[in-house]
């Protein structure tokens, strides 16, 4: 892992501190098809559902290419997303020094101006792998596990850490095994620090993570264990902490090595640290974890009511596989009820990452962007309680008019440093007359044809062409996926 010592560092910052992040101006925009024709129906088109719940957003011309190579094999391509090259974004990434630094490094920067930075830096990463990436269903999962191993940025060191907890928890089982994924939850710095663990200790034990890790990120609030358990788990994790470098330690003189009762399990003393282990080994077993987290997952890509046939099937698979979370998502994606799945409200990120993909905007990591978000509610790692952004439409429908500031900003291009070029997009659409123009960026925006009703509105409006798409992108219909 490369280091980068703290003056060097501060010294390569200065522009981002002074307000925006630098520009990345030598990167090249993915290409534009020469010719563009999207869906021309007025019914959902099944690859833009697909690619609506299991992207950021569509990209011009992504529907037909992945129309052409078949649901399946797009899935089986997106799933073994290592053998994607991905080198565009990390080349845009290459200015974020941050995400590449130790803890220890991470932690020499004090002050909240220094501070800030380092979470304004993994923030506009976020956004620029969200936007670029060609793997997409790994960002999509990465943001997933984000929420339900939520980690509010700007508590202590957490600043910092979550860098780390991105990078080395959260990154690297997106699409693996949740076993390993909830362990090395268990162990993140950044989680103990959120969720008070550096103070559990035998004398005054904190039951903090304990309770967090039963109600959200295992058995569920239903989940079948009591305030005893909650008090026992944390006698488990005494000891479980963080040291001066912003490493996990394990602290013998802290544990609790008495007897432990979990979920009817005794815990007997082993090695002190092996209670907590044990504890993550009875959460992984118990039914309730794999039936709250698949209930979670398609609440996330199918609907704010989770169908239980589709929650049943990914439990079946789950259990079928010990947790791979690639093989239940697959289940997911192609279970025959997927298909008839209602719209989902998008939420603010998801509506500011797929206006930038369907228009080819080159988006040149500024922090306005984030800004915006900020405003709008959903900045990355903003969430200052542990349950994660909400996943409902009615816990993001108070925000409409945000919303619409939003695309009417975006169509204007008065957010600093996103640029959409609306006359390549024309030309690719071979369209030229007002009518023409509304018609072709319907279909391009919503992913089918416009009624005659949404024509007839929209042609109503006397503003420019222009002017009048950020009415488009500001419809019910661009709001939902």
């Amino acid at each position: 892992m490369r280091k980068l010592s703290r003056r060097a560092f501060l010294g390569s910052a200065a522009v981002t501190l002074a307000g925006c992040s630098q520009v990345i101006d030598d990167v090249t925009q993915p290409d534009l098809p020469k010719t563009l024709d999207p869906p021309a129906t007025t019914e959902r088109h099944p690859t833009a559902h697909l690619l609506n719940r299991a992207t950021y957003g569509i990209q011009p011309g992504q529907i037909r290419v992945v129309g052409r190579m078949g649901h399946g094999a797009w899935l089986d391509q997106q799933f073994n997303y290592p053998d994607i090259d991905d080198s565009a974004v990390d080349w845009r990434l290459r200015r974020y020094d941050t995400l590449s630094l130790s803890a220890t490094d991470l932690r020499s920067f004090t002050g909240i101006q220094n501070r800030r930075y380092v979470a304004n830096e993994l923030a506009t990463a976020t956004l620029v792998r969200a936007v670029y990436s060609k793997r997409q269903l790994f960002e999509v999962m990465v943001g997933f596990w984000s929420d339900h191993f939520s980690i509010y940025h700007f508590k202590g060191d957490v600043y910092m850490l979550k860098t780390i907890d991105d990078r080395d928890v959260v990154r690297p089982h997106a699409l693996g095994n949740f076993g390993d994924l909830l362990r090395e939850s268990a162990h993140s710095p950044a989680m103990l620090i959120y969720l008070d663990n550096i103070l559990n200790e035998k004398s005054h034990p904190n039951e903090n993570y304990a309770r967090e890790i039963m109600e959200l990120h295992t058995l569920g609030v239903d989940g079948g264990y009591t305030e005893a358990d909650i008090k026992e788990v944390a006698r488990c994790f005494t000891g479980w902490s963080v040291d001066e470098n912003g490493e996990f330690v394990f602290i013998p003189e802290w544990h609790d090595e008495g007897e432990k009762t979990v979920l009817g399990h005794t815990i007997r003393f082993d090695d002190r640290k092996s209670d907590g282990d044990q504890v993550l080994d009875i959460l992984l077993a118990h039914p309730s974890t794999s039936r709250y987290v698949c209930q979670k997952l398609v609440r996330r890509f199918v609907a704010d009511d989770p169908p239980q046939p589709i929650v049943d099937a990914c439990v079946q698979t789950w259990t079928s596989t010990n947790g791979d979370i690639a093989q239940v998502m697959r289940t997911l994606f192609t279970h025959p009820d997927f298909v008839k799945a209602p719209y989902k409200l998008k939420r603010p990120f998801e509506l500011l990452t797929s206006f930038l993909r369907i228009t080819n905007a080159q988006y040149s990591g500024h922090r306005q962007a984030i800004n915006y978000l900020d405003a709008l509610g959903h900045r990355p790692f903003g969430w200052p309680t542990p349950d994660g952004y909400p996943d409902t439409a009615d816990a993001w429908d108070n925000n409409l008019l945000r919303r619409w500031n939003l695309s009417f900003d975006l169509v204007a291009n008065r957010i600093e440093g996103i640029e959409i070029d609306w006359q390549a997009l024309r030309a690719a659409g071979q369209v030229n007359d007002r009518s023409d123009i509304l018609r072709f960026f319907g279909r391009l925006f919503l992913n089918r044809a416009l009624t005659d009703q949404e024509f007839e509105l929209l042609a109503s409006h006397q503003e420019t062409p222009n002017q009048v798409l950020g009415v488009l992108a500001a419809s019910p219909a661009f709001q939902w996926r």
